[in-house]
């Protein structure tokens, strides 16, 4: 008997044990379902397309040409007119070049025709042009020449089209391993490649996934994009097949087998056509044969190994999978969206909705169908620099905090490899298009004051207010979001890090963003409240100056950090001389207060910068910021190493003078 946890492996096995009796061709009768394990004469064939034995070859020999084959009976998506489109599943191995032949390119094909012109030479593989012609067509390219009308440059990528030869979305042909590293695959290498392309029709979810046979379909896809198919699907009969071309050079194009299911998934192709023998060629293209079938009785020994190993990985990733969704209910609970609700939310993250891009992804603006709620949606690419465990310690982290001062977290979405994570929406955007897009009105010295001091809010709650300590980690203006009065609220929560009141901090990972770093944090790696303060006195004097933390020296042409300007401006002559010069009207006591509060919350020494609770009670006239010189702002070299073991779970040690009335 098999242990229970088997359980989702044996069809698996089971199929490899049977496939010499599953072996099925051709149309399957009143589904809406293709199988073809090798090729017959039900396909509709015509330009260079044509058999050699059960292949099916597109294009041989010299080009000039294209060729097509398409399953003779149209398919439907669509049970009755104006009712609901079907989705599709279909998978297909394919080879191109062999030694001295060239392949240009081919393509998965569905179409509002069979009758595609024959004549379509080079880089069109065989497609129209556009649907200008009323030809309406999807295609998954799989092209290798980058720019014909120079030459015949190699390139290697695998396209959407939708309509038009200008893809939707491209990339580098591969697929990403066990451990989600990227592969890339050689299209024309002459060896066997298998292609998986699976369309939802409710989420206008379209993947595409590659790999090597023979090979388990990889869980990550090589695309993963939203796309309408509505108008092709929609249209009545459509033809499913290949299509490829050739230029000048001889150029060669096979399909080895090819399956497709509509509203389901397509059956898993003959083992005769993704053998487990990776040793390929075609000598002789008109003797070419598939490897014989595999009778399991007979398997040698190390067949039977290989099998084994292979469904012990995958039983080993089973229970990896089930452990971190574990994981993931316990630290951030369940799943507060639907991928569905956040796909109506952005129209199907059209990029009219998008917000903002970088190393994370991209931020789409939505609006939530059920409460129309407004609503910010960061969505993390699988790619995304920020990684699992930064996604997950903002939610751990943000899902239980509240302030007025923090950008607040509504919930997250798991899909497939997708991770969501949806907030409240912030109007005006972050902070740093105010201080330098010079398209964005100028910020008034009250607003700046009223951001500064709600950023300190947050702060201290992290710090001091809440049940545990909670180390930002990455304080900038661009994590500094306005709402719809301006009042500034801190967030992306993705490096931040939890302690205990009373316990040092485990953090050991220098991160953060250059400018913003304190010195020990970059010697020694260790986080703390100290390197939190450091960043805000840095974001203060930013605000104030409107400089960013790192820029050009006056005189050296090198680089200068911000806190040491100011500084060198207060030695000069006054300190006020700092200030952002689009900043007209202001209170020169209160930017006086404000620029040397940030220049000791930027001290180098940790035990030298105040706490939190002091910042605010220096912000709000409680407490008299302590006269100090400029000189005093910087210790020598080995002052710091001296005291680095010493302060850094230490908050201030500042002289504070309480003021009455408080």
């Amino acid at each position: 008997m098999f242990p229970v946890s088997w359980h989702p492996y044996l069809p698996v096995l089971f199929f490899l044990c049977l496939a010499d009796h599953l072996h099925t061709s051709g149309v399957i009768a009143g589904t809406n379902e293709l199988v073809y394990n090798g090729f017959s004469a039900d396909l509709k064939l015509d330009g260079k397309a044509l058999w050699i034995d059960d292949l099916l070859s597109l294009t041989n020999g010299p080009g000039g040409t294209s060729g097509h084959a398409f399953c003779r009976y149209p398919l439907s998506f669509q049970d009755n007119p104006g009712g609901a489109i079907s989705s599709f599943s279909t998978t297909f191995v394919f080879v191109m070049g062999f030694k001295q032949y060239k392949g240009n390119g081919m393509a998965f094909i569905l179409s509002s025709t069979s009758d595609l012109p024959d004549d379509s030479p080079g880089e069109y593989l065989g497609l129209p042009h556009s649907n200008l012609d009323g030809h309406a067509f999807f295609a998954i390219e799989f092209d290798t020449v980058l720019n014909p009308e120079i030459g015949d440059i190699d390139d290697n990528h695998v396209g959407i089209d939708v309509n038009s030869l200008a893809s939707v979305e491209s990339q580098t042909a591969g697929f990403y391993n066990f451990y989600g590293e990227f592969q890339t695959v050689v299209l024309r290498s002459g060896e066997r490649i298998q292609a998986w392309v699976d369309y939802d029709s409710k989420l206008y979810q379209l993947n595409v996934t590659l790999a090597p046979c023979p090979s388990f379909k990889p869980q990550l896809p090589l695309l993963s994009t939203t796309v309408n198919l509505s108008s092709l699907l929609s249209l009545g009969p459509v033809y499913a097949g290949f299509s490829a071309s050739s230029r000048k050079v001889s150029s060669s194009h096979y399909v080895l087998g090819w399956s497709l299911k509509v509203d389901g998934v397509a059956q898993p192709l003959h083992n005769s056509v993704s053998s487990f023998d990776t040793a390929y060629e075609l000598q002789n293209l008109s003797n070419f044969e598939f490897p014989r079938k595999m009778n399991i009785l007979g398997v040698p020994l190390i067949v039977q190994a290989v099998i084994l190993i292979v469904l012990a990985v995958l039983i080993c990733r089973q229970l990896r999978k089930a452990k971190e969704d574990d994981e993931w209910e316990i630290k951030c609970g369940m799943p507060s969206f639907t991928y569905k609700d956040l796909v109506t939310a952005t129209e199907g993250f059209s990029n009219k909705m998008l917000l903002g891009k970088g190393g994370f992804g991209r931020v789409y603006k939505g609006v939530l169908p059920t409460t129309t709620q407004h609503v910010a949606i960061k969505r993390v690419s699988p790619e995304s620099k920020q990684g699992k465990k930064e996604f997950m310690a903002e939610i751990a982290i943000l899902g239980h905090v509240r302030h007025r001062n923090l950008v607040q977290l509504l919930g997250y979405c798991r899909y497939k490899q997708e991770l969501l994570l949806v907030y409240d929406y912030m109007a005006n955007g972050s902070l740093d298009r105010y201080l330098y897009d010079k398209t964005t009105p100028t910020l008034d010295w009250a607003q700046r004051l009223r951001i500064i001091k709600g950023v300190a809010s947050g702060l201290y709650y992290l710090h001091e207010d809440w049940e545990q300590v909670i180390i930002h980690r990455d304080i900038k203006a661009s994590n500094v979001l306005l709402d719809d009065d301006m009042n500034g609220r801190l967030g992306d929560f993705g490096l931040a890090r939890l302690h205990d009141h009373g316990v040092d901090a485990h953090t050991t990972l220098v991160a953060g963003t250059w400018g913003y770093i304190a010195p020990e944090l970059a010697r020694l790696g260790k986080a703390t409240k100290a390197t939190d303060v450091f960043a805000f006195g840095v974001f203060t004097i930013e605000v104030v100056c409107g400089r960013k933390p790192i820029g050009p020296a006056n005189t050296s042409g090198g680089l200068l950090a911000l806190a040491d300007w100011v500084r060198g401006t207060w030695q000069g002559g006054s300190i006020v001389d700092a200030v952002d010069p689009e900043l007209k009207d202001y209170d020169r006591a209160e930017v006086e207060l404000v620029l040397k509060l940030g220049l000791l919350c930027s001290h180098s020494l940790p035990r030298s910068r105040p706490c939190m609770r002091l910042v605010m009670l220096y912000l709000e006239g409680g407490a008299r910021l302590p006269n100090f010189h400029p000189a005093s702002l910087v210790a020598d070299g080995h002052e710091d190493e001296e005291t680095d073991h010493k302060a850094l779970s230490t908050s201030a040690a500042t002289t504070v003078t309480i003021l009455s009335g408080r």
